[in-house]
């Protein structure tokens, strides 16, 4: 246990059933807000954001490592969406933060809390997509074109990597993108968002993408998904790209006490 901004801090690595997970607490009022990270990251990612995030709403606020990455166990099972979800709910009963859930999801971490919602929307009160990846997304513009997409240009592809010198989040990588998008994408057509739960998107205002057909599509796919979910709302964050909560934090903290106030 810490002490950060006058706020305390508990970390604890979990046993789930196949593996252990790296979970950090920061402790609030009785509202809790899981943060999902984007896709090959850990938490560590978020920097300074889940501080600001319990400052900004006074409510607790969990992060942790998905298996594979960070502090967390690289499995030797093969990835699977439903187990992810399955281990950080247990984490999180094992917390005793399982109920009351303000579901927090940025890029990939959107399917991720999509699909939480859709196994536990007893649990879930409300909901916040920070320019999240989407099966809208992937429909527009075909599985293939995904899987054979360069999503990090500036770095050499992990498979070029010799396996001795790939590092531990770089493993857990392989794990999560080794079947592709196809299957990922048909388990998130079958999800379904809890009703009359409040939900916000919230998508890049400036270009991120490698062509203009990319962003295109990718605002195009938040528009068909806020249109497929009754009562959601769509905010543009004018002044960032894909790195909204780094660039925009307050935007985000404005749509979390949004959604907090109208699940209460």
């Amino acid at each position: 246990m810490t002490i950060e901004n006058n706020l305390t801090v508990v970390d604890k690595l979990i046993n789930v059933g196949d593996c252990r997970l790296y979970f950090s607490v920061i402790q609030g009022s009785d509202t809790m807000i899981l943060l999902e990270v984007g896709g090959g990251a850990d938490a560590s990612q978020w920097g300074p954001f889940p501080m600001l995030i319990a400052q900004g709403t006074g409510a607790t606020v969990v992060t942790y490592d998905r298996a594979g990455f960070g502090k967390s166990d690289l499995p030797e099972t093969p990835y699977n969406m439903v187990e992810e979800v399955d281990w950080c709910m247990e984490g999180l009963r094992q917390l005793g933060l399982d109920k009351g859930i303000i579901l927090m999801g940025h890029s990939y971490g959107g399917w991720l809390i999509r699909l939480t919602a859709s196994r536990f929307p007893q649990a879930v009160l409300g909901m916040v997509f920070i320019d999240p990846f989407s099966a809208e997304f992937v429909d527009l513009l075909g599985v293939e074109y995904i899987d054979a997409h360069p999503f990090s240009p500036k770095d050499p592809p992990m498979a070029a990597i010799p396996p001795e010198e790939l590092t531990k989040n770089q493993r857990g990588g392989l794990r999560m993108l080794k079947e592709g998008v196809g299957p990922k994408a048909e388990t998130m057509r079958k999800t379904t968002i809890p009703e009359n739960i409040p939900v916000r998107i919230i998508t890049a205002g400036k270009s991120w993408w490698l062509t203009p057909e990319e962003d295109q599509a990718w605002r195009k796919a938040h528009e068909q998904m806020a249109a497929s979910i009754p009562g959601a709302k769509l905010i543009v964050a004018q002044e960032s790209d894909h790195l909204i909560p780094e660039k925009q934090p307050e935007i985000i903290i404005e749509a979390v006490r949004e959604v907090i106030q109208l699940a209460g």
